[in-house]
C-alpha cells in the first residue's frame, strides 16, 4: 500500500482498514462517491457574516436599514477594541 503524507495521517490509515474489509463492489461505490464529492465545488466559509448568522439562527425580520446599521455598530464597536 502506497503511504500517504497528510496532515491527518491516522484518520487515513484508518479508513484504509476499513476500505481493506470492503468487497470489491462497495469499493466501486466508495470511488464513487469520492469522485462526487471532488466534483462539488468547496463553499466559501460565511462565519461571521450576516448570512452566516441568519443561516443558523433562522429568520429574522428587521425594519429596512435596521441589519446595516447593526451590522455598522458592530464594526464600530470591533474597531474601537482594536484602538485600545
Amino acid at each position: 500500500m502506497v503511504e500517504v503524507k497528510s496532515v491527518a495521517p491516522v484518520l487515513l490509515r484508518e479508513l484504509a482498514g476499513k476500505l481493506q474489509e470492503l468487497p470489491e463492489d462497495r469499493l466501486q461505490e466508495v470511488v464513487d462517491f469520492v469522485d462526487f464529492l471532488r466534483s462539488r465545488p468547496i463553499q466559501q466559509s460565511k462565519r461571521g457574516s450576516a448570512e452566516g448568522l441568519l443561516q443558523h439562527v433562522g429568520t429574522w425580520s428587521f425594519t429596512p436599514g435596521e441589519l446595516n446599521r447593526l451590522l455598522s455598530d458592530i464594526r464600530q464597536m470591533r474597531e474601537m477594541e482594536l484602538d485600545r
